[in-house]
């Protein structure tokens, strides 16, 4: 219960209110298209179009002058644009009478924008008044909100005034949060939503949170799976006033249930009247890059763009799925791959070096740690680690391969979600370790990309090819999906024949890909007619060497060549290593032996971590150590299934 200061509530709304007011002028001062070279991130495009048209034209149709629209700010039009092609809905029609609207046929081919309507739809008289810096005042105008909120939640929960201003600041700004600021993208809302139906929650207002969570629900399904307190809580307390009090408690929860339901129902039958299906992620779904529907090279909803079809929830496991396979979806994944992904996963999440809650959420990380060996001292703080924790293994086992929100993200944008959780979880009398520990994981991980978040939008991968990031395991279960790999010279080059799944032309037994993860090398290329790598000298480089399942990898076999000056190289592999000193032109071998590796998409993950101590320019001005060429010494073959 929080003890009354007016003085210190007083001085610490003032603070709130000037927090708000910066966080709009600096929105208000971004300039989007100028800053990123008139490029878009993650679904940028899709929800600038959308608001725009709202803005400009009251609808969420697709025609070619809001491709135009968009190109009059950046230039390289909207790449990453998501559009599906209407299945039927309704039309408005001044010519049918009242109620002035028919159903459209599915066949007249119209295009609408592919993604929710919540966050384009609020930021619509924004972007009116202000153009594009409308979506970031929109972003900053719900950050300060959940600021206040989040305030108000650890005032009622016995901080001080000032100590709960320390914390909600820690919790929320010295995290990768504030980076989503300059995003066009409804990560801060869902954020802002879901601190705000806590908050009604723990003030008693049950129905109003209700509205709340039926509305993150809409932005993102499994958002619902944080109004766990919400709807046990009434059980809860009805469970210690015998049959009378659990019935009531019953009624209590589905009353809440039913709310947070017709809210959600309500928001995607909007959908179903538009486009004619309720989930705007299903149908017919493409994303578009290069070409767009209706462009001057005449090009179509069926001429161009790749699918992007999300007709179910989770993967298409082996044994069960094949009836769902289409040109639209992802490949088959084996069942026990699954079980594998997911307890990795279970660490990866909170410790992960693109993901990990560690490295980008440090408040809340330590908040945590310091909570579990006592545990929740009352039923609000249980309730909200009972939410988290059933977040955490629900984004696991939905999207066990994208779990913190696809290759363009920094960080885990999906946690932004799980955050005003944490509001409740802050141990009392622990205050002060948790702002502090908080600010130091942020200056250690997370000031390069906090001074500069629209340059690390754009380059996602950047920051955690370095520093202390790199003492963090990389989420080799969602290898093709890090944010490093935007860059397509790191990812999957292939060495040897890699076959051809399109023609069913099978790869040979020792040819691999590699994946580079840090700028420690160059990338593939061809020296002295083989195939490899340059180390850059004197760095440590980390590679990731993924074999084919056709046969066990018995030992990865490393040929050091040395470069203008030679080099010392040392490799890892596991809990094997082996150094070699080699001198200009010269060049030896280094044999590790390989265990089973990770599993991945019926292939096998090795990680190989490599550590050049010399180097000298080549011709070219790059600095380097050694050329590494990689092949693989594989097993007897087995006699059935992946080995």
């Amino acid at each position: 219960m929080a003890v009354a200061d007016p003085s210190g509530d007083r001085v610490a709304r003032v603070a709130l209110g000037a927090t708000v007011a910066a966080l709009v002028l600096a929105a208000l001062a971004v300039d989007l298209a100028r800053l990123s070279g008139g490029q878009f991130w993650g679904d940028g495009a899709t929800y600038h179009a959308m608001a725009w048209s709202l803005a400009e034209d009251g609808d969420l149709r697709y025609e070619a002058r809001d491709l135009l629209r968009t190109r009059r700010e950046f230039a390289s039009g909207p790449q990453g644009l998501f559009l599906k092609r209407a299945s039927g809905g309704l039309e408005w029609d001044p010519a049918a009478g009242f109620p002035w609207w028919r159903r459209a046929r599915a066949e007249d081919g119209r295009l609408y924008y592919a993604k929710g309507f919540a966050y384009p739809l609020l930021a619509a008289p924004f972007v009116r008044l202000v153009g594009t810096r409308g979506l970031l005042v929109l972003n900053a105008l719900v950050m300060g909100s959940a600021l206040a909120l989040g305030w108000g939640i650890l005032r009622r929960r016995g901080a001080s005034p000032s100590m709960a201003l320390v914390v909600v600041g820690a919790l929320v700004l010295a995290c990768v949060a504030p980076v989503y600021l300059v995003w066009p993208t409804p990560e801060i809302l869902g954020f802002g939503v879901i601190t705000a139906a806590l908050a009604a929650w723990a003030a008693g207002r049950p129905l109003v949170s209700a509205v709340l969570f039926g509305v993150a629900g809409y932005l993102k399904p499994p958002n619902v799976l944080m109004a766990a307190p919400l709807g046990l809580d009434p059980l809860l307390s009805g469970a210690g006033e015998g049959r009378a009090g659990i019935r009531r408690g019953l009624a209590e929860s589905l009353r809440r249930g039913s709310v947070l339901a017709a809210t959600t129902v309500l928001l995607y039958g909007v959908n179903a009247a538009v486009t004619g299906e309720a989930n705007y992620q299903g149908g017919e779904r493409k994303t578009f890059y290069g070409r767009f529907p209706l462009d001057e090279h005449g090009s179509t909803f069926d001429s161009a763009g790749v699918w992007m079809t999300t007709d179910h929830l989770g993967p298409l496991v082996e044994g069960g799925d094949e009836g769902r396979l289409s040109a639209r979806t992802g490949p088959l994944r084996a069942q026990g791959e699954i079980v594998e992904s997911f307890g990795r996963n279970l660490f990866y999440f909170w410790a992960g070096r693109f993901g990990g809650a560690l490295a980008y959420f440090p408040a809340a990380t330590l908040a945590l740690l310091l909570l579990l060996p006592r545990g929740p001292r009352d039923r609000a703080g249980g309730l909200a680690l009972l939410a988290i924790v059933l977040s955490w293994l629900g984004y696991i086992a939905l999207i066990p391969d994208n779990w913190y929100g696809g290759g363009g993200t920094v960080g885990n944008r999906y946690f932004l979600n799980l955050l005003p959780a944490f509001l409740f979880l802050v141990p009392k009398g622990r205050e002060r370790l948790v702002a502090a520990g908080g600010l130091f994981g942020a200056a250690v991980f997370l000031a390069p990309v906090l001074a500069s978040p629209v340059q690390h939008a754009l380059r996602p991968g950047d920051h955690a090819t370095r520093g202390p990031f790199k003492l963090l395991p990389a989420e080799l279960t969602m290898l093709n999906d890090l944010s490093v790999f935007t860059e397509a010279w790191r990812k999957k080059r292939p060495f040897a024949d890699v076959g051809d799944a399109r023609t069913g032309r099978a790869a040979e037994p020792d040819a691999y890909f590699l994946y580079f993860m840090d700028d420690a090398t160059f990338g593939k290329e061809t020296y002295g007619g083989r195939d490899g790598f340059w180390l850059r000298g004197g760095e440590r480089a980390e590679v990731v060497v993924r074999a084919f399942d056709l046969a066990p990898v018995r030992s990865v076999v490393l040929r050091v060549l040395g470069g203008p000056r030679g080099d010392v190289v040392t490799a890892r592999l596991g809990w094997s290593w082996e150094r070699v000193t080699v001198g200009p032109g010269q060049e030896r071998t280094i044999a590790l032996p390989a265990g089973r590796g990770v599993r991945y998409y019926d292939t096998y993950l090795h990680v190989l971590h490599l550590r050049s101590r010399g180097g000298a320019a080549l011709p070219d001005g790059r600095p380097v150590g050694a050329f590494v060429e990689v092949r693989l010494e594989m097993g007897p073959v087995p006699a059935s299934g992946p080995w």
